[in-house]
C-alpha cells in the first residue's frame, strides 16, 4: 500500500507542475466568541455583531456580511467554516480570506473592527452616543467604516499623513490609553467625550513615522481645531498626549503608542 501510495506522488506532483493548479482547503469563516458590554462591563443583549468577510481572487475581491445578536450574557459564537478552492500558481491566481467585524446597538456608537484575534474572546465595549451611528460597508473596502468615529480625527496644519490607519489606531488607542492611566492613577473622562488632534513629527534621521496625538473632551465652538493643539486649565484628565509610531517597514518594531502624559492647559 506505501509503495502505490508512493508512486502517486510523483504523479500528482507532475499534474501540478503541468497545470500550474493546486486544490486548497481554506477556512472560509473563523471560529469566535465574542462579549459586547457597555462601558461599565454590564453585557449588552441585543447588540448587532456583523461578520465582515473578504473573499480574494488574487488582486479582485468582494465582501460579504453576516449578522449575530448577542444573547443575555452579551455573547456571540459561531463555529469556524472551509470552503475548497483551486488555487492558480500565478501572481493573482490565489484565493484568500480575512475578517472584520463591526458591533452596533441603538444608543451606542458602533465600533469597527479590522485587526482580530480570532484564537481569543473579542471584547468589545460600547459607549452611549446620542447621535445616530452606524457601520457602513463597502464592496471592495477591507472592512467597515463609521464615519462618527471617523469625525473625532482631527489632522494640525497641512494635510500630511495620508498613511495614518485612523480606524487601526481607534482600535488600540482606547485600551493603551486607559492602561496607563491605571498605572500612573489617572482617571480618564468616559471616551466618547474624547476628540483627537494629531500631527505627524518629521525627524531628519529616522525612518519611523511618529505622531502626536492630543485628546480632548471639549473646545469651544468658535475654535478652529486644525490650527493648532488646543487646552485649557483643567483639574481633570480632559486633555491628556501620546504619541504613535507607525509600521513602516517590516524591519521595524511593530505599531506603538507613547505613555499617557496629561496636559495641564493654557490659561
Amino acid at each position: 500500500m506505501r509503495a502505490k501510495l508512493l508512486l502517486r506522488i510523483p504523479t500528482a506532483i507532475s499534474i501540478v507542475s503541468l497545470s500550474g493548479c493546486y486544490p486548497s482547503f481554506l477556512t472560509s469563516r473563523p471560529e469566535a466568541e465574542i462579549l459586547v458590554t457597555d462601558e461599565s462591563g454590564a453585557p449588552l443583549e441585543g447588540a448587532k455583531v456583523t461578520l465582515g468577510t473578504m473573499e480574494r481572487h488574487g488582486v479582485g475581491g468582494r465582501m460579504t456580511q453576516a449578522d449575530f445578536l448577542a444573547d443575555s450574557r452579551g455573547k456571540v459564537a459561531f463555529d469556524q467554516e472551509y470552503e475548497w478552492h483551486t488555487q492558480v500558481m500565478l501572481p493573482d491566481g490565489d484565493v484568500s480570506y480575512s475578517w472584520s467585524l463591526c458591533i452596533s446597538k441603538p444608543g451606542f456608537e458602533a465600533t469597527p473592527l479590522n485587526w482580530i484575534d480570532f484564537d481569543q474572546p473579542v471584547r468589545v465595549a460600547l459607549y452611549e452616543s446620542a447621535a445616530a451611528s452606524e457601520c457602513e460597508w463597502q464592496q471592495y473596502d477591507f472592512g467597515p467604516r463609521v464615519k462618527a468615529r471617523e469625525a473625532r480625527w482631527i489632522e494640525v496644519g497641512d494635510p500630511q499623513s495620508p498613511g495614518l490607519g485612523r480606524s487601526t489606531i481607534e482600535e488600540q488607542i482606547r485600551a493603551t490609553m486607559e492602561a496607563s492611566a491605571r498605572e500612573q492613577g489617572i482617571k480618564l473622562h468616559s471616551w466618547s467625550e474624547y476628540r483627537f488632534q494629531y500631527q505627524l513629527i518629521r525627524e531628519a534621521s529616522s525612518r519611523d513615522s511618529s505622531y502626536r496625538i492630543h485628546a480632548i473632551c471639549r473646545a469651544p465652538a468658535d475654535v478652529d481645531l486644525t490650527q493648532a493643539f488646543y487646552s485649557e486649565p483643567d483639574e481633570s484628565a480632559c486633555f491628556f498626549d501620546t504619541t504613535y509610531t507607525n509600521q513602516s517597514y517590516t524591519d521595524q518594531p511593530k505599531p506603538r503608542f507613547g505613555p499617557l502624559t496629561i496636559v495641564p492647559g493654557k490659561g
